[in-house]
Formats: structure tokens, sequence, C-alpha cells
């Protein structure tokens, strides 16, 4: 169930109440649109209270479908903080109060649109456990996605939704550390990981694929190897504006770090992707196989019988010949 405040004709979510720790914001209730999330609507402690408080009598009720609730109901208990774990948008959210996600620490994934036009400050403050997001970006419509990123300094795996097509793109993580220089009395602030030159790939707070392919060299040096198998994977899946030259990069890469990309495709709980790297990078039988074997070593049955195929058709039996002379 939501709690909700009627503002100018439109509805504010204030929180939510429910045994499932999935919320999915209705886009309206009743025949009015949910506009707003309230500060601390999925937080906890004083800031929640003074905002609830705040609000008294004007406090409104509705279910999970957006059905306005007149009725006195049992409530059931209010999910926020360590209970929150993934949130949907709708694409009607135009603004986000002050600290709404504070200390939701459990929140691992966000699905949202780009048109969202005031976020609040601190909002993902203690939002350590974000690593996924769905982005779908609206034409036309000055993007938040550059200033979600801005906020979350954690690595990323965000699927990108636009009239272009979809994109699966990672940004790895970055993190400042203060040190201080004695002689000279003064505190530096460095940046480690490369994750702050991603969260620069943006012109008018539009999305730049060249710029984020150029960067891969940094990647390289940088992050981990399932990171970077991850990235390339990513574009070349999708290869939304994906230029000739930061292909045959990518494909370059693919080519010596077969093992690691095999075994990120074959977590994913999509099949397909699996398939996809096999059809598309398996060309050899060596390294055909190697992804047969890393299918069975990881229980992944629903994939074996294609791969099967693909292996008879690709690399047929040769027939033995015997001579008597």
């Amino acid at each position: 169930m939501f709690l909700y405040q009627i503002v100018d004709n439109h509805i504010k979510i204030l929180g939510y109440r429910g045994y499932d720790g999935i919320v999915r914001v209705p886009e309206k209730i009743g025949n009015r649109t949910v506009n707003e999330l309230s500060a601390y609507a999925f937080s906890c402690g004083w800031g929640r209270d003074a905002m609830l408080a705040r609000t008294g009598s004007e406090i409104l009720i509705c279910d999970e479908e957006g059905n306005p609730v007149t009725e006195e109901t049992d409530l059931p208990p209010e999910i926020n903080c360590e209970k929150l774990t993934s949130l949907y948008l709708p694409d009607t959210i135009r603004k986000i109060g002050n600290y709404a996600f504070y200390n939701c620490y459990e929140l691992s994934h966000l699905h949202c649109y780009s048109s969202i036009e005031d976020l609040g400050s601190g909002l993902f403050t203690g939002c350590t456990g974000i690593r996924s997001l769905d982005i779908h970006v609206v034409a036309g419509k000055r993007s938040c996605m550059e200033e979600i990123l801005a906020e979350l300094r954690q690595e990323l795996y965000i699927n990108y939704y636009s009239k272009k097509g979809t994109a699966r793109l990672v940004f790895p993580e970055m993190f400042e550390e203060s040190v201080e220089h004695t002689p000279a009395r003064i505190t530096i602030r460095e940046m480690h990981g490369c994750g702050h030159l991603y969260r620069y790939c943006f012109e008018h707070t539009e999305f730049q694929f060249h710029k984020y392919d150029a960067l891969f060299p940094h990647a390289l040096v940088q992050e981990r190897e399932s990171v970077t198998a991850a990235m390339v994977l990513g574009r070349l899946y999708t290869p939304v504006d994906l230029y000739d030259q930061a292909r045959k990069i990518y494909e370059d890469y693919l080519e010596g770090h077969m093992t690691s990309a095999g075994k990120v495709a074959v977590a994913e709980k999509d099949p397909e992707f699996f398939l996809w790297l096999a059809r598309e990078y398996g060309r050899d039988r060596k390294t055909f196989d190697s992804l047969v074997d890393l299918a069975v070593e990881s229980d992944r049955t629903e994939v074996l019988s294609e791969l099967m195929e693909i292996r008879r058709r690709r690399f047929p039996a040769v027939k033995r010949k015997f001579s008597l002379k």
C-alpha cells in the first residue's frame, strides 16, 4: 500500500507499506498522475517522521494498483532502508525529494526514466548496494542520467533504453581518498579508479557512446578483467553507435580473453546472451568446446542442446577413411 498526498491536483508518494521489498510505483492513483516522491519517502528516522508529521491528516492510502483505499484497514509494515530491494518508477515522475532513499543499503536495482527534472540532494546517500539500473531515455527532454551516475560511485551495470536501441553499459567504480600533506599543511583529494572518467561521457546531458568507447584503454589498465570483459560483451552484444574502430578494439580484446568473457556470459540469467557469444565468437573448435565445457560446469542445461546443434553444424565430424593397401 502506498501513502500519498494530493498536491496541486497531482500525487506525491509519501511511502510504502507491504511485505515485499520490490516496489512498483503506479502511474496514477485514482484519476490523478503520480508526479513526485516525497523527501525521505523510503528512508527512516527523524527526517521521515518530521515529513509525515507535517503532512498530518492529508495522508491518504491506495493499493499497489493505485486504487484509493477509503475504509480503515490494518496496514502492513513500512518498506524502507534495509527492506527496500528494487524500485520501479513510472515515466510520470518529475521530482524526487531530498534523501528519499537515505540509507536504503539493500536497494540493488532501480528502474526509472530520464525525464525526472528535479533530483533531491543526498538522494542516494548510503545506497551502497545499487548495482543495476534500467534507464529509459525520453527523447527531446533533458536527461537526469548524468546526475544519477554522479551520485553513485560503485560499479554499475546499466540497461540503456532509447529510440536508437538498447545498450548494455558498465560503469566502473570510483572512490576518493583524502591524503594529508603534512609539510604543506594541506589535504589532497585523490581519485582512484577510472569510473569518474566514464561519468563524464555526456554532452548537454545526452550520453555519448563514442566517448565511452574511447576510454577503454584506461579500463584495461585500472579495472579487473571481469569488469573489462563485461564492458566488451555489453558493447558488442548491443552495438548502439559502435564505430568500426571501437568494435575492432573490443573484438581484439575478446579474442585474447574468451575464458573471462565466457564466465561473465554464463553467469547471466538470459541464456541467449551466452548462446550469442558461442555463435558469434566461438569460431574455432577449441574455443567453442571451452564454452561448452563452461556451460556444463555451470549447470546451464538450458543452453546445451542448442550448443550441441551449433557444434554439429559448424564442426561436422570427418569420416575416417581406411585403406587395405
